[in-house]
C-alpha cells in the first residue's frame, strides 16, 4: 500500500497484484483470515489492488517465490525484476519515475 501511495504519479505505469498462498482456497477463507492483519496491520484500510488466490501453487512456482513478501515487478519491456522487500521496487519506480519526467 505505501508503494502504490507513494508512487501514485505512476499508477498508469504499473499495477500491483497481490497472490495469497494455498491456505486461502476461497475469498471467504480470505477474507476471514484478513480480518485482524487489516485491523491491527493496516489500521483498518483495505487493500487498493486486487489480491489473487493461488490455490494450486502454480504462481509460486512459476515465479519461484518461496516466501510471502517476496516482490515482483514486470517491467515496461517484460523483464521480470525480483526481490524480497521494497527495496528492488522502489528502485526500479524511481527508474521509471526519472523516465517519465525526460
Amino acid at each position: 500500500m505505501d508503494l502504490r501511495d507513494k508512487y501514485a504519479d505512476l499508477r498508469d505505469r504499473f499495477a500491483i497484484v497481490a497472490f495469497h498462498d494455498r491456505s486461502a482456497p476461497t475469498f471467504e477463507v480470505l477474507d476471514e483470515k484478513m480480518k485482524d492483519v487489516i485491523e491491527k496491520q493496516w489500521k483498518g484500510r483495505e487493500l487498493p489492488f486486487p489480491i489473487l488466490l493461488d490455490s494450486t501453487g502454480r504462481t509460486y512456482r512459476n515465479f519461484a517465490i518461496t516466501s510471502l513478501g517476496t516482490a515482483i515487478l514486470i517491467d515496461p519491456q517484460g523483464r521480470v525484476v525480483r526481490g524480497r522487500g521494497e527495496e528492488i521496487l522502489e528502485a526500479e519506480l524511481e527508474k521509471l519515475r526519472e523516465a517519465v519526467r525526460k
